[in-house]
């Protein structure tokens, strides 16, 4: 097979064609740090950075969900703290109206508004909101929970992962109108037992309250022991989720990201072949376009 002048000269175009072609790719690659900037450039790259964009993305989604659980479950927490605390010194009030040998009249009412106190702020915790919404409310989250202790029910759950559910929150009816083992009433009727019996100056009364006030103190810590375990579990998810977004943000990279110094070599390599080829189709070129001269 006999090579023309005129084969020559396409090969030629098509290599100095291809060589334009794949600096330009090369530029654009220096230009904006990745080596996928368009479909074509690699299609079954593009694909599966395609697939990773997408569990980044439902993964930053639960990630959010978690951070505001988390931040849910905290503030709930401390509240059921200031709630422990409250309790604790009210049962205080009541073995000293129990025990107190020397105590008056007066001292009792003055032990009944204590603890009427302790209960307002109790109650005050009690209606804790984050936001708008309040944290013992159940799904009420609108209402405040000491208005209707019966409507302050029901779990919020929040979809922390494919499949993975975790209630979030405590009720105040759970707290409140709930009566533990041991106990003969609950929490509400508790404290206005304990105000009523000591106004009215009565131990034997106030010995049962005692009973009933223990048992629902430690319901309210077993609540708040519950809900540790359950922000840990939520903590550890957090955790998990961090390192597999990481994970995948460096694997993203991989596949998207260019290998600068590797473009700039074979940029320049080009370049110095793109100028070559210039220079030795010049040659090859101007003596054919000389024959065509009259």
């Amino acid at each position: 097979m006999r090579i023309t002048q005129t084969m020559m000269t396409q090969q030629f175009l098509n290599n100095i064609t291809n060589d334009n072609q794949r600096m330009s790719q090369l530029e654009q690659e220096l230009s904006t740090g990745k080596q996928l900037n368009s479909p074509s450039d690699n299609p079954l790259a593009v694909s599966q950075d395609m697939g990773i964009r997408a569990i980044l993305a439902q993964t930053q989604g639960y990630a959010s969900t978690i951070s505001a659980g988390l931040t849910w479950m905290n503030n709930t927490s401390g509240a059921l703290q200031n709630i422990i605390t409250g309790l604790q010194t009210i049962r205080t009030q009541v073995v000293e109206g129990i025990s107190g040998t020397s105590n008056t009249p007066a001292i009792q009412q003055a032990l009944a508004k204590s603890v009427q106190q302790l209960t307002a702020g109790i109650n005050q915790t009690l209606d804790s909101q984050q936001g708008n919404r309040y944290l013992f409310g159940g799904t009420q989250t609108s209402t405040a929970p000491t208005t209707s202790l019966s409507s302050a029910s029901g779990a919020l759950n929040y979809q922390v992962a494919n499949n993975t559910t975790i209630p979030v929150n405590v009720t105040a009816s759970s707290l409140f109108l709930t009566t533990p083992s041991g106990a003969s009433s609950n929490l509400q009727q508790t404290l206005g037992n304990i105000v009523t019996d000591l106004q009215a100056g009565n131990t034997q009364g106030l010995q049962s309250d005692l009973a009933d006030l223990s048992a629902n103190l430690n319901n309210v810590v077993n609540a708040n022991a519950d809900l540790g375990t359950r922000i840990n579990r939520l903590t550890a998810l957090q955790n998990q989720m961090t390192q597999y977004s990481t994970t995948m943000t460096n694997q993203k990279g991989v596949i998207e990201d260019a290998n600068m110094a590797k473009v700039i070599t074979q940029f320049n390599t080009d370049q110095t072949v793109y100028t070559a080829a210039l220079k030795m189709g010049a040659q090859i070129l101007l003596p054919a376009l000389v024959n065509f001269l009259p």
